[in-house]
């Protein structure tokens, strides 16, 4: 199925020959978002949790190599997305050692303007969750941005959630899952610690009966940059 964002491609501006990128970069019309806010109840409501890994840690900056998302419903997983994605740049060693991805892993794949429209295919209708997703999102946007793309969702952050709910010195991944007993499938690479994330979710809200609608979620809200 094409996706209402391929409808939406009005002007090729540049072609790249690179070891990385040979096809046209595309702006794209549009705007993709889901909102929710008040008593829908969260075991009711579909919600996608998504990950990615980057070529850095500034979200204007960087670029998005890997896109994971799982999507749920009532702690079930119904649907998958999985992409490694092709930058246009070569990978910094210190992400190589972090990630394990490599260039030659790249080379060949989509590029995010291919990949992005149908993401926002499978996130939209969706509440959306990460594990600080400040930094997820401040990357969604700008790489929609770049497109001429406009978004806007409702996200959660289980790394606000749990500092608030979780009394442990350290709040990150790897803590959580520690605490949790949980353990990675693997750990950087977006399916991995998107799995994680889901049972931390699952477990503070098992913790915390008193959380059944979005309402309930709203101090753990992550907003869209400029919003």
């Amino acid at each position: 199925m094409v996706s209402p964002f391929q409808n939406s491609i009005f002007h090729f501006i540049l072609s790249r020959k690179d070891k990385f990128v040979s096809s046209p970069i595309a702006i794209m019309g549009g705007v993709s978002g889901s909102r929710f806010h008040g008593n829908e109840k969260i075991e009711e409501l579909p919600i996608v949790i998504f990950d990615f890994e980057t070529t850095g840690l500034d979200t204007r900056s960087s670029r998005i190599i890997e896109i994971g998302a799982i999507k749920y419903q009532n702690k079930k997983e119904i649907a998958r997305f999985s992409h490694l994605i092709n930058p246009g740049i070569p990978l910094s060693p210190e992400i190589t050692r972090i990630t394990g991805i490599e260039d030659h892993m790249l080379e060949g794949k989509p590029d995010f303007q291919t990949i992005l429209p149908e993401f926002h295919d499978f996130l939209r209708g969706c509440v959306g969750l990460a594990h600080n997703a400040e930094f997820d999102i401040g990357m969604l946007f700008h790489e929609s941005n770049r497109l001429g793309i406009s978004c806007d969702y409702t996200i959660f952050c289980t790394l606000k959630m749990a500092r608030a709910l979780v009394k442990i010195e350290r709040r990150n991944l790897d803590a959580l899952a520690q605490h949790f007993g949980l353990t990675f499938e693997s750990r950087h690479r977006s399916i991995g610690d998107i799995l994680v994330t889901a049972g931390v979710f699952w477990r503070m809200l098992e913790e915390n009966p008193a959380l059944k609608t979005i309402s309930d979620l709203s101090p753990y809200r992550e907003e869209m940059p400029g919003k």
